[in-house]
């Protein structure tokens, strides 16, 4: 079975052996889905805990899930190729009336559950945690994936579960590319951490990617799962030498590695009283290029020139917005500073 899709630029076709995985990946990008394309930028298989894709063949039958990595793998090689034309922004997105609203903030802020709050306060779904400017037209366009919202109820003390929340048939979807008129940075200035965390998805436990890491001075290694070669490293945040050793390893012994990405810090304040402030289109800029969807490893860092040419670049583009910095407090609060500034 073969299913189509297009996703702003690109055109893909799907086919697997795996009926779950068509089922997952259906499930988080259904609004995406076409009936057939004649011309398809990315044809990619799924047989035989292998992955095609992009003309490489991945061998991914060591792996605890292997549709779950072929779903990551896939996701990756669409947004490599988006970045081309668009600055990936960590945002949820909505509009109301004239007004298109860009929710920028970190990980685990809790940008997914505010905007299934303002959804349900009569805001229309223009996206949950990507929002794609086109380079040269300034506008916002519509990424109407699924939202993931964080588990609150998972057993799991060692990594924040997320599940998935199908909306379609509760909401209004947005589907015309739309210039921003309200930039909000979702800022939680109580939550600081000192720690670096990150988890790894090794090939096997018996690596030189172990020993190495093993070696790098500040740098803690522990097993996450008794079975499965799952690690979480943590290292101090001040760290920079422990970042470019860590960088290194992974980059010499990547053979061995199936997944690296980062763990987002526990928001800490859901009590205090949400305030917005406003602040010029430069400073929303600058905030929201510290959490742009790069599409780089997670070890490396963009050049110091390509980061400044999109701050600059995204800065012209929503000169004409109004910009805010939300400070996060309880759900309500931060629902009623919205309202505020969108009359």
């Amino acid at each position: 079975m073969t299913n189509y899709y297009q996703i702003l630029t690109q055109s893909l076709s799907i086919c697997s052996d795996d009926p779950l995985f068509l089922k997952a990946f259906f499930d988080d990008y259904q609004w995406f889905e076409v009936e057939d394309h004649k011309n398809v930028d990315m044809p990619v298989g799924l047989f035989d805990n292998h992955l095609y894709i992009n003309g490489r063949v991945i061998d991914l039958s060591g792996h605890p899930t292997p549709g779950h990595v072929a779903f990551q793998l896939i996701v990756s090689e669409i947004m490599s190729r988006l970045n081309k034309n668009f600055y990936l922004i960590h945002a949820g997105v909505l509009k109301r009336d004239n007004e298109l609203i860009v929710l920028s903030g970190p990980s685990g802020i809790g940008k997914s559950t505010l905007v299934k709050m303002l959804v349900s306060n009569q805001f229309d779904y223009f996206s949950d945690d990507c929002a794609p400017l086109h380079k040269n037209t300034g506008k916002i366009y519509p990424f109407p994936r699924s939202m993931w919202i964080v588990d609150n109820q998972s057993s799991s003390n060692v990594i924040r579960k997320k599940k998935m929340l199908t909306i379609h048939s509760q909401c209004k979807a947005c589907l015309d590319p739309i210039k921003p008129t309200i930039i909000i940075c979702l800022i939680d200035d109580v939550s600081h951490t000192q720690w670096v965390k990150l988890n790894l998805s090794l090939k096997s436990t018996d690596n030189h990617l172990i020993d190495a890491l093993e070696k790098i001075p500040n740098l803690s290694l522990s097993k996450r799962d008794p079975v499965y070669p799952e690690y979480r490293m943590c290292y101090p945040v001040a760290s920079d030498e422990t970042r470019k050793a860590i960088q290194r390893v992974v980059n010499q012994y990547n053979q061995h590695l199936w997944t690296i990405y980062r763990v987002p810090p526990l928001r800490q304040c859901f009590t205090r009283q949400a305030s917005i402030m406003p602040v010029t289109a430069h400073k929303a800029a600058s905030n929201i290029i510290t959490e742009m969807k790069m599409l780089e490893p997670v070890m490396t860092k963009s050049k110091n020139g390509s980061l400044m040419t999109a701050l600059m670049e995204i800065s012209g583009h929503i000169q004409g917005a109004s910009c805010y910095y939300l400070f996060t407090g309880h759900l309500d609060s931060e629902v009623d500073c919205i309202n505020k500034v969108c009359r």
